[in-house]
């Protein structure tokens, strides 16, 4: 006798993101004989860093982000269309290390955080205690997921959306290798702010709309956010690294139907070579929503999935202190709410100065 188990959608991705955070449980519990402080962690006096300038193609599809293909939507429930953007990338990194040899100042973006895939620019102090702990504090003046742009109203049909500036910033506080073992920790509180929020005025305007002023304080976008992130390095010799993580994201936005819950697995690897140098991510999440978006009178549910590829060559043309790279990232936002699902993916190629 054969039976049949029906799962809904919510349910399914939340068996996917379990199934996904076991294994990266299971990962962590592997053996570690040989764990080794990552490249990040080296504490030579003086001033050291790279310039890293870049030439990138960007690839987007999304009618809830602000893009020039979108400014006008006739349907909440409409298709994308695609839109391929070239531009320039500067990554850089500035350090200074106490003649001490335990003090770091830095400024910019640290290459640990481009092995993880967030491109974060920070500024910010580590301290390495004497039990072999780092910790880090840092301020980051622009969060990744945040566009610099947002729409005034996301859902105005039939005319061009206007963009208003959205603001964000965060702090982080990060303790590594922590009392000399492999485990990470790691937290960090944003805040988001969109001038002039009108989300939903159109709608509400409308004749025949059963919208409500509650509705609209439902969908303000002004925003904190909390991460709590824990994760395990695994050394594999020869500077082979595996960091398995996990994570915990709470946005808690103004209006309801925009604070969410987020559960999150990334496993990241490095191998830096001799003269070949290979990074690389795979992440899993799954957002949860609070409270039923009144525009769609649906309880918004992501489930979001990417990955970061990238590869240096040290010293092209005899060249010493430079490393040619390339890196390609993809990001997958898939809901059971059409409008907000997104797809972005670029790859970049470039020259990075050591110093």
């Amino acid at each position: 006798m054969k039976i049949a188990l029906k799962l809904d959608d919510l349910t399914r991705r939340r068996v996917q993101v379990l199934i996904f955070l076991f294994g990266i449980v299971l990962i962590a519990a592997l053996p570690d004989k040989a764990f080794t402080q990552g490249p990040g962690n080296n504490f030579t006096s003086g001033f050291s860093g790279y310039v890293q300038p870049m030439i990138a193609a960007g690839y987007s599809k999304s009618i809830s982000d602000v893009s020039d293909d979108t400014k006008k939507i006739d349907s909440l429930d409409q298709d994308a269309n695609s839109e391929t953007d070239f531009f320039p990338i500067l990554l850089w990194e500035m350090v200074y290390t106490l003649d001490n040899g335990a003090t770091q100042f830095y400024a910019g973006t640290p290459k640990e955080n481009i092995v993880e895939g967030t491109f974060l620019l920070e500024i910010g102090i580590r301290q390495k205690l004497s039990g072999g702990t780092i910790l880090t504090a840092a301020w980051i003046p622009k969060l990744p997921i945040l566009e610099k742009e947002a729409w005034k109203d996301p859902f105005l049909l039939g005319t061009d959306r206007q963009e208003t500036d959205q603001d964000s910033q965060a702090f982080k506080l990060e303790a590594e290798s922590i009392f000399g073992s492999p485990f990470n920790l790691r937290y960090g509180f944003g805040r988001q702010e969109v001038d002039d929020d009108q989300a939903g005025v159109y709608l509400f305007e409308q004749p025949d709309s059963t919208l409500t002023t509650a509705d609209l304080q439902m969908l303000k976008r002004d925003s904190d956010f909390h991460l709590v992130e824990a994760q395990y390095a695994i050394s594999f010799g020869r500077g082979i690294m595996i960091r398995p993580g996990i994570s915990y994201v709470r946005g808690d936005a103004v209006g309801n139907a925009n604070s969410f819950n987020r559960y999150q697995g990334k496993i990241s690897f490095a191998y830096p070579g001799e003269r070949w140098r290979f990074f690389g991510n795979i992440s899993l999440g799954l957002a949860e929503y609070d409270e039923a978006n009144p525009i769609f009178e649906k309880t918004r549910e992501d489930l979001i999935y990417g990955t970061t590829l990238g590869a240096g060559y040290a010293a092209p043309f005899g060249w010493k202190d430079f490393t040619a790279s390339v890196f390609t990232s993809f990001k997958k936002n898939d809901t059971n709410i059409k409008f907000y699902d997104s797809t972005s993916m670029i790859i970049a190629i470039g020259l990075a100065w050591l110093f």
